[in-house]
């Protein structure tokens, strides 16, 4: 009785032509129907019953129809497989698709098994002229039947059949194992060859063959022991030859050695050998020399005491084996340091003792630093091999190279002061003791206290640079205070301030951008000083005013224009921010600012001046003049092998520090609020819209006219990012103001190695911005509107993976939430949200779980416009300040004209 199948059922037969060629015949039947394979046939059947058929099984049949030919046996045509390749897609079609196959094997029909194990059976023994012989059970029968081992090839695939068992990709191994018993019923394997069948055909298909194994193989595997590394040292040609080498059981073995498995020659045992942990052990040693600064080929007395004393030690702690094949390298195990001594000659020049004695033995100090290059830090006294400490030869090292040993040599106090900061020497003489204490007590808190009138809570890196500012004020030197951007230059500058003497004011030189920020910190943390904001047409009417207040602000277009005027009076002090503005000693601004009149002169910059050496020359020739010697001189320093003589010697007189440096003294999130000055052409344009704007309020009557002072709003708002957002003047050239400081600022940023992320809620304006970004070759990345979600998600990729700096700009409405930029550190506000929910929305897409640094957020708020009045109003007016925000969302109910009056002073 035949079954019905839901499935097509498929059975193969393979027989055999006049040429003993292998053909393979394919029946099929559905519904207990059998199927006509002929290519129309089968086609028509397919479409016919196309919703019926399990789909692989259709899927099955279109690739069945292009293989099946018709072949003939004899007097006899059958629809079959008659070609080796096409058989093999007939098998891998099959298995791709499930599909289950039946084999006719003589009067018998058995489905086709499709796994592991093979019907084969070997069985393993111990034999007494081999470690181990194969024997293939029911040889004879497995031999004479053609189908008992069939390998049929598709281009990197195989297919192995195995009396009924259909196997995908049988291994090379195991493939040439099988084969070999095509000529032989037994296979023999000595000692190594033992090794590779256990461990390259018995241990990998355990579970692949039927085996009968009858021999103990624990007795002929080897044993896995780790190596133990030996190294040998010796001389040869007065260089130190280590020789490495490697020990299983008691043999040792070069790294040349060829074989995998090692017999030791003590136990007779055999191990496995470990080529990769004997890389490793490789690896460690070369890694410790090149921690240690030796070089592979070790010359030198003192190179050889550093290995036998550095090295060493670490490979015994390690396990190693040490073969110390040397002679006359006593090395002593205490360490020396030099006690360096600073002696003045009067209050102003100061020198260093140039010798000392070690073990009762002299030594000059130059040739003791001399001796440290050549010998690795070691010197050869009467009782051996001494190691001088670390701190010690970096300060001899250092001092050497800044001539500090030199006979008859003296310093001054700003010649002195690079030297007490890479060494710690004591003073001699009541004016160097001094000097010595003065500059170590920079970081003590009472070392500078500000007035009682300074208002800032100040941080301990703050102190630290009121200390370092009065400290050089107290040397009569002048400096470069550095810090990033964000640390509070200007409080530290004016809690400084807060405690000079005298009645001179203090010169504050900036550009247009920053005058007004001084003049509003130092009303809020000074408060009970007096400024005056030196610019404008009419600042010949408040010249006379200049000696009476405690703070001169202007900028550094007045002073190149009235430096006639300014050069004759005397300031206390003299403070330049943005100090990259005079780093070209050829401009007509750096001429003027040279020629000011303080005894104490500071640049403050933001801009990482070791980035940017070649700029140093100028700012020093400001505030020291001469200590960096002349322009030409300096450029010979910006060599490689000058260029650490020159950040010693400017080390103590600029004083940077990074936001990650100070993490812990600062908090999670700094919010800092930049307001820009509004340029002359902006300004008028923008009286002219608020006009219109109070006009279209007293007119309003419908919804109409009410939507239009709406609209001439978000006009308003958009003079004080960028005049250019108005289409109506896109093609006119009307300078931002806030545009420029936002550029100098990213500038700034990126320069120092930052992360920006720039939010905006005017898509023209990130138009206006990555224009820019372009132009200035800064990597840049954007979220808009447009962008879809798998742009986005590529983009935050990129820019979190990236290493370099850059900047990613973003709408609100596409950005502001659902995105992580936990990759950059600062957040650019160039508008406000005026929400400050959705503000914070978007500012917490960078502060937010993950993020490493501390954020630092800039809010840029164009001054004396609505901007500023919304800051002002954010809280008190939220309701109002969400109509100005969002015209689209609200309805006319929720329109308040009278506080939209209020507000704008209608």
């Amino acid at each position: 009785m035949e079954l019905i199948y839901d499935r097509i059922y498929f059975a193969i037969e393979f027989v055999f032509d006049s040429n003993h060629r292998m053909i393979l015949t394919v029946e099929a039947k559905w519904k207990g129907v059998a199927l006509n394979l002929a290519l129309s046939s089968l086609m028509t059947v397919l479409f016919q019953y196309e919703k019926e058929l399990h789909p692989k099984d259709s899927e099955f049949c279109y690739t069945l129809a292009k293989l099946i030919k018709k072949v003939q046996l004899g007097p006899h045509f059958y629809l079959a497989i008659p070609d080796d390749f096409e058989i093999a897609l007939f098998f891998k079609k099959a298995l791709d698709e499930s599909i289950v196959l039946h084999w006719k094997f003589r009067d018998s029909v058995v489905p086709i098994q499709v796994d592991y194990p093979l019907p084969i059976t070997i069985s393993v023994t111990s034999h007494l002229n081999a470690i181990l012989s194969c024997t293939m059970l029911n040889h004879v029968q497995w031999c004479e039947n053609p189908l008992a081992w069939i390998v049929f090839h598709l281009d990197q695939e195989n297919f192995c059949f195995c009396n009924g068992t259909l196997i995908r990709n049988i291994p090379k191994d195991l493939d040439d194992f099988i084969t070999r018993f095509l000529d032989t019923s037994k296979i023999q394997y000595g000692e190594q060859e033992a090794f590779r069948f256990i461990h390259h055909i018995y241990s990998p298909f355990k579970k692949g063959l039927n085996w009968q194994i009858q021999a103990d193989f624990s007795a002929i595997l080897p044993q896995e022991e780790t190596p133990v590394p030996v190294l040998t040292l010796e001389l040869e040609n007065e260089s130190l030859n280590p020789i490495l080498t490697y020990q299983y059981g008691k043999t040792i073995i070069l790294p040349a050695y060829k074989g995998s498995f090692i017999k030791d020659s003590a136990s007779g045992k055999y191990f496995k050998r470990m080529p990769e942990l004997e890389h490793i052990y490789q690896e460690d040693l070369m890694t410790l020399y090149t921690e240690h600064d030796l070089p592979f080929l070790i010359q030198t007395p003192g190179e050889v005491a550093a290995f036998l004393d550095r090295v060493v030690p670490i490979l015994i702690d390690r396990g190693w084996l040490i073969q110390n094949k040397l002679e006359n390298f006593h090395i002593r195990q205490e360490s020396v340091s030099m006690d360096l001594e600073i002696h003045s000659s009067g209050s102003e020049w100061f020198y260093f003792e140039p010798s000392c004695t070690i073990d009762g033995q002299p030594f000059s100090l130059q040739e003791i630093a001399r001796l440290m290059v050549s010998n690795k830090g070691y010197l050869k006294t009467k009782t051996g091999f001494i190691r001088v400490t670390e701190s010690s030869q970096k300060e001899l090292k250092a001092l050497n190279e800044l001539g500090a040993f030199r006979a008859n040599k003296k310093f001054n106090k700003a010649e002195i002061l690079p030297l007490i900061a890479v060494s710690s020497p004591q003073g001699k003489t009541p004016e160097a003791s001094a000097l010595v204490k003065q500059f170590q007590n920079i970081s003590r808190h009472s070392q500078c206290i500000p007035h009682a009138s300074f208002k800032a809570e100040l941080r301990d890196y703050q102190q630290y640079g009121i200390n370092w500012l009065h400290f050089l004020h107290q040397m009569g030197l002048g400096g470069i205070l550095a810090d990033d951007m964000g640390l509070g230059k200007t409080i530290q500058a004016l809690a400084f301030c807060s405690q000079l003497e005298g009645n001179s004011p203090v010169l504050v030189v900036g550009p247009t951008n920053v005058v007004y920020n001084w003049e509003s910190e130092i009303k809020k943390f000074y408060p009970t000083a007096t400024s005056l904001i030196y610019s404008g047409s009419n600042r010949a009417q408040s010249y006379a005013k200049l000696s009476t207040v405690d703070f001169v602000i202007t900028t550094y277009g007045i002073i190149k224009n009235d430096i006639d005027l300014l050069k004759n009076l005397p300031f206390k002090a003299i403070f330049v921010d943005e100090g990259q503005y005079i780093k070209n000693p050829h401009a007509q601004i750096s001429k003027a600012i040279k020629q000011l009149s303080s005894s104490y002169k500071i640049v403050m910059t933001g801009t990482p001046v070791e980035n940017h050496l070649q700029d140093l020359w100028n700012l020093f020739d400001f505030v020291m003049p001469g200590y960096l010697g002349t322009k030409r001189e300096f450029d010979l320093y910006l060599t490689d092998k000058l260029l650490p003589i020159l950040k010693t010697k400017i080390k103590p007189f600029v004083l940077r520090r990074e936001k990650r440096e100070v993490l812990d003294s600062l908090p999670e999130k700094t919010e800092i609020l930049v307001k820009c000055p509004i340029s002359p052409a902006q300004k008028a344009l923008y009286e002219t819209v608020l006009e219109a704007v109070k006009k279209g309020i007293k007119n309003t009557k419908g919804q109409r006219e009410r939507m239009h002072v709406l609209t001439s709003l978000l006009k308003l708002r958009q003079v004080c990012t960028h005049p250019g957002l108005l289409k109506e003047l896109q093609t006119k050239d009307i300078e931002s103001a806030k545009f420029e400081m936002v550029k100098e600022t990213l500038s700034e940023l990126v320069d120092e190695g930052h992360k920006v992320v720039v939010f905006s809620q005017f898509t023209e304006m990130l138009d206006i911005m990555e224009k820019w970004t372009k132009a200035e070759h800064l990597y840049t990345e954007r979220i808009d509107g447009r962008v879809t979600g798998k742009a986005r998600s590529e983009a935050v990729k990129r820019f979190q993976e990236t290493p370099q700096p850059g900047i990613f700009l973003i709408s609100l409405k596409a950005g502001g939430v659902g995105i992580n930029l936990t990759a950059a550190d600062y957040v650019i506000h160039l508008d406000p949200w005026w929400n400050p929910a959705i503000e914070s929305q978007a500012t917490d897409r960078v502060h937010r779980m993950g993020q490493k640094n501390k954020v630092i957020v800039y809010k840029f708020i164009t001054e004396g416009t609505i901007e500023e009045k919304i800051q002002d109003l954010q809280e008190s007016k939220k309701a109002l300040l969400n109509q100005l925000i969002d015209i689209d969302s609200i309805t006319e109910k929720a329109i308040d004209f009278k506080e939209i009056a209020e507000l704008l002073g209608a």
